[in-house]
């Protein structure tokens, strides 16, 4: 497996644009206009800001259900999620499940490594095109 870098950093709030104005404030950082938006599948809006060759993703849940949503009612905001860039999503997570980690199956060049498995970490192995 050849992790290439830290594709972005998912972090859960309670109001988005409120997230954004503080981030954009107090360090600078801008919007990615081509990204983000309301995601109904996940009952999520998101948006991105580049930092470096990086992103921080803010996402607030949209209603009572899923996986930022029981995220927040269980811990508020904060970080939500760790996301790796590697270079071949099918070989990291075989990879993965040979040393014993408990990995969800990929979908569109995506796959969720268990926080059992990251010491608490929820992560997200993402392959770019």
């Amino acid at each position: 497996m050849k992790a290439k870098r830290i594709d972005h950093i998912g972090i859960v709030v309670k109001d988005l644009d409120t997230a954004l104005g503080t981030y954009a404030r107090n360090f600078g950082f801008t919007v990615d206009a081509a990204r983000g938006g309301s995601v109904a599948a996940l009952g999520i809006k998101n948006a991105f800001m580049p930092v470096g060759e990086s992103d921080l993703e803010f996402i607030q849940p949209l209603g009572e259900d899923g996986p930022v949503a029981q995220f927040a009612k269980e811990r508020g905001e904060g970080t939500f999620m760790l996301s790796i860039e590697v270079d071949d999503i099918d070989a990291a997570v075989e990879h993965l499940r040979g040393l014993g980690a408990r990995v969800g199956a990929p979908s569109n060049g995506v796959a969720f490594v268990s926080a059992k498995s990251a010491h608490g970490v929820n992560l997200q192995l993402i392959q770019r095109q």
